[in-house]
């Protein structure tokens, strides 16, 4: 079965591929636009970074810079093989694109969030890369391998967790008439993951590490990066994890039965 999936993924990325150099001009725009993107999220992280480092101390410009930047490797991820099935289940429910994936020979869960792919959206990965070496290289610091590490290991479970998230908020198509309305909210709380800890209080801090994970996929992640603690961090984001995928099973299964197939 996992040598089936493989194949099936590999070709799903062959076709996206050659999808993407048959429309060079939109993959420049969307290379672009994540300059773009990037440079306009620095200036609210950088403003909120000063203000913190003058309040409390211990978050400066160049952590604001290193927190936007792994923020942009894991959205990058996320938007290349996570969001064009998100966004696009709506649709797939009420017109019964939906029947295609569920007969496919592998499981329909893993059809409905892998099988569209935007390879030109990992063009953002290299723009991330740069923001992480420019952050350290303007604090003239350099982290070790076992804060890499843990940041690595933390940023991944973090972006499972968060995908989790919007698996399950995207899941609404199945119970609502359409749940468009529901992905822009989704996006907007997403962005709350670019800037530091320091600007969160301790309620919002708690809700979005725990049921709007958003900060687990950098902002946490940057912080063991620099040195702090990854013991408490690693056992809470993986907690998330684990209530998540449960989560996601059980809803998974109670929107199938809510389901009405098109050629039914």
């Amino acid at each position: 079965m996992s040598g089936r999936i493989l194949r099936w993924w590999l070709a799903c990325w062959r076709q996206a591929i050659s999808r993407d150099l048959q429309f060079r001009t939109q993959t420049l725009l969307i290379a672009l636009g994540a300059v773009v993107d990037v440079a306009i999220s620095l200036v609210p992280a950088l403003v909120i970074a000063q203000t913190a480092r003058t309040a409390e101390g211990g978050w400066d410009e160049a952590t604001a810079v290193l927190v936007v930047g792994l923020f942009t490797l894991a959205t990058a991820l996320l938007d290349a093989v996570i969001g064009p099935n998100l966004l696009r289940l709506d649709s797939a429910v009420r017109t019964g694109e939906l029947d295609l994936l569920l007969i496919r020979p592998i499981p329909g869960l893993l059809a409905l969030t892998l099988r569209w792919v935007r390879p030109a959206e990992l063009t953002r990965l290299l723009v991330g890369a740069a923001l992480v070496v420019g952050a350290f290289a303007t604090a003239d610091a350099a982290p070790t391998l076992g804060a890499v590490a843990g940041c690595l290991l933390l940023m991944g479970l973090g972006t499972v967790a968060w995908a989790l998230f919007w698996v399950n908020a995207s899941f609404l198509s199945f119970w609502w008439s359409s749940a468009e309305p529901a992905q822009q909210i989704v996006g907007a709380l997403r962005e709350a993951g670019q800037y530091p800890r320091a600007a969160f209080r301790r309620l919002p801090l708690l809700g979005f590490t725990t049921l709007v994970p958003s900060l687990l996929i950098a902002t946490l992640p940057a912080q063991v990066l620099l040195g702090g603690e990854l013991a408490g961090p690693l056992v809470g984001t993986a907690a998330v994890v684990g209530l998540g995928g449960g989560l996601t099973a059980v809803h998974w299964r109670l929107a199938l039965r809510r389901y009405d197939s098109a050629s039914s």
